[in-house]
């Protein structure tokens, strides 16, 4: 099947609009609850990505490390997705939960103009990439799920589909979002900064 057949699937758009609203719900509740959860979360990660400011070329490094981080998160909600889709749902909800904190104590501190210069350049590219992949890994549990229950099942089928999406829209998104949060965010964030 084609990777366009394969996106055009009535399950597929099903899994991403079902992804897609728990992603926004989460990320509403984030926003009104999540505020205290994520400042711990970040003053932490601040703390492991200390160490990366001493290297020289951050820039370069640090593309390769969101990127590979991005892509290895992508392709284990596709290949989760066998677990009955439970691992996708999971990392969406807490993932918009968290992005809607982080949105939400940037706002208080920062104003909302900082908030999007700082998600919307990549976000634009990697949230749909992300969600897209989610509904993947949805596909393939929904075809686990009749395995279960003994129906027709193409778990295979469906996967080996399922990581040509993957190859063909998710990595090459995931490296476009990579680069534009490196290089594009941090001089608009400046940008907002300097007004």
């Amino acid at each position: 099947m084609q990777v366009t057949q394969i996106i055009r699937q009535k399950v597929l758009i099903r899994n991403l609009i079902l992804a897609t609203g728990i992603f926004f719900v989460s990320l509403v509740l984030g926003a009104l609850i999540g505020q205290n959860t994520v400042e711990e979360l970040m003053r932490q990660l601040g703390a492991v990505l200390e160490p990366l400011a001493s290297t020289g070329n951050l820039s370069i490094l640090l593309v390769l490390i969101i990127f590979l981080n991005n892509a290895i998160k992508a392709l284990g909600l596709v290949f989760l997705g066998i677990l009955l889709g439970l691992p996708p749902l999971l990392f969406i909800g807490v993932n918009g939960f968290i992005l809607g904190g982080l949105g939400s104590a940037l706002e208080s501190v920062k104003g909302w103009g900082y908030v999007m210069a700082s998600f919307v350049p990549h976000g634009v590219i990697e949230i749909p990439v992300i969600l897209l992949a989610a509904a993947l890994g949805l596909t393939v549990g929904m075809e686990s799920l009749k395995w279960l229950v003994r129906r027709e099942s193409r778990v295979k089928l469906q996967l080996s589909d399922c990581l040509r999406v993957y190859l063909r829209w998710i990595l090459p998104g995931l490296a476009v979002a990579a680069i534009i949060e490196v290089s594009v965010t941090p001089l608009l964030i400046g940008l907002v900064n300097a007004s």
